[in-house]
């Protein structure tokens, strides 16, 4: 088990007398490795103090407590969140990493894999990293830092947010050299006043101490103009901008749909492109644009090299995989991570279009933190599912409902109030050929859905 800190380095960080290396960090005792320093944090609804005896059970090395133990297992601090932050910067610290900071309101994770995947394929032996799964809060963020290899060359970090000065915060920890801001748009609205709240929120990306060598935004947006101005106050040294429009500076010329592959033509600084993309939302074509000129303009690497490897790029989880059930000719679209509604519609559009010969099924759930708007930002669906000629509709939650009702007769299929008694309804009324989308906030667990129709249909396969 290779040491990721030595006790001599975990006594200078805290100031005491640690009795044991540490070979990774975790915050959730569920997770806990042999090795581990297991970090008692206090949340919302449960106190990570609670869970010591598991995490040591677990075969935590270590744990940080802000409550005294009798054992030599313990680092006694102030604040466990504060304590993780200061490995978090003692890592960075002791690093000579370029890094590449991605926000946005939709598309955060998908970019940062894509340009993640574009590093670590392209020919020049770098050594990348990228952070774990959703890991880009004011927690996830420390915990992808402090575990991030020293002799790392380019490491990518997504950062989230829900209130204003997060990221700011998560500056003081990862400072970009490039920052990339996917998209500006309705999500967490029941924490802002307004889009250009959020859109504000999103540009501290840029308000690094040492100025950044480049800033990429959404040259497609009511904000790009706000975005654009906000990284030359900050004296970012290049700003770029992404999208479809002629004015930027990586565009997506064309697009066109071969069974799982999209055949995408693009113009990056110039130097038009060709690459196949495996992602069913379109959404992902545009992303790819930014994720190409990121890094690009990291490593140096010619675009269209870069461009090759895009091929065998997969898409994360619940963002729009694609799974065939072969023995009812159903194509099942797993987009069940998250949702809002420029995403939903999003992934609408790319059904019809993609589909066009088979009955489109969409199964959704309640979109979230929409604020005082949120019923009718749901009512407002229907227009889209009736222009792209969605065939039936299945809903659950609160919110949906009012998707739901709004709908014409012959497209409602059922509305139940959470996933689980969506899930057999749906089974009920699927056919064979049929296509079916998946999607709702993270908070409707639609991935149960998702998880219910491949089982159900691997055991008639059996």
């Amino acid at each position: 088990m290779k040491e990721l800190f030595s006790r001599e380095q975990l006594s200078w960080i805290f100031n005491q007398d640690v009795n044991y290396g540490a070979s990774d960090v975790c915050v959730d005792s569920r997770n806990v490795k042999p090795g581990d320093i297991f970090f008692a944090l206090r949340g919302e609804k449960t106190d990570g103090h609670n869970f010591i005896d598991a995490a040591l059970a677990n075969g935590a090395a270590l744990t940080v407590s802000e409550k005294p133990r009798d054992d030599d297992r313990t680092i006694l601090v102030e604040s466990s969140a504060d304590a993780l932050v200061k490995l978090a910067k003692y890592n960075i610290s002791r690093t000579k990493t370029h890094c590449i900071g991605v926000t946005g309101s939709v598309g955060k994770t998908t970019t940062r894999n894509m340009i993640y995947h574009l590093l670590a394929n392209a020919k020049k032996n770098l050594k990348t990293y990228v952070s774990r799964k959703n890991f880009n809060s004011q927690i996830g963020l420390p915990v992808c830092a402090a575990t991030m290899p020293v002799d790392t060359d380019i490491a990518v970090f997504e950062m989230g947010m829900s209130a204003v000065g997060e990221i700011k915060k998560l500056l003081d920890i990862v400072s970009p050299h490039v920052s990339v801001i996917t998209s500006i748009c309705e999500t967490h609205l029941e924490f802002f006043d307004s889009v250009f709240a959020i859109a504000k929120a999103k540009s501290e990306i840029f308000e690094t101490a040492i100025p950044q060598k480049v800033a990429i935004i959404p040259g497609d947006s009511p904000y790009t103009d706000f975005l654009r101005n906000k990284a030359q106050c900050c004296h970012v040294e290049n700003v770029f901008s992404f999208g479809s429009e002629n004015k930027t500076d990586a565009r997506i010329i064309s697009y066109d749909f071969k069974g799982d592959i999209i055949d995408v033509k693009a113009d990056i600084l110039g130097q038009q492109v060709t690459y196949d993309l495996r992602c069913h939302n379109i959404s992902g074509v545009i992303d790819s644009a930014a994720a190409l000129l990121a890094a690009h303009l990291e490593c140096g690497v010619p675009v269209g090299e870069l461009a090759e490897s895009l091929a065998t790029f997969t898409t994360p989880s619940g963002r729009g995989n694609i799974t065939y059930i072969d023995n009812r000719d159903i194509v099942l679209l797993d987009d069940s991570y998250n949702a809002c509604p420029t995403s939903l519609r999003s992934a609408i559009i790319s059904m019809a279009q993609k589909y066009k010969d088979r009955r489109k099924i969409l199964v959704v759930g309640d979109m979230g933190e929409l604020g005082p708007d949120s019923v009718r930002f749901h009512e407002n669906i229907s227009p889209t599912i009736d222009k792209f000629e969605i065939d039936q509709v299945f809903a659950c939650g609160e919110l949906s409902q009012y998707l739901f009702v709004n709908l014409r007769e012959a497209k409602k299929g059922c509305w139940s109030e959470n996933s689980r008694e969506l899930a057999e309804k749906v089974l009920e009324n699927i056919k064979n050929g049929d296509c079916v989308l998946v999607k709702g906030s993270n908070s409707m667990n639609m991935k149960y859905i998702v998880d219910f129709f491949k089982q159900y249909h691997n055991r008639i396969a059996a």
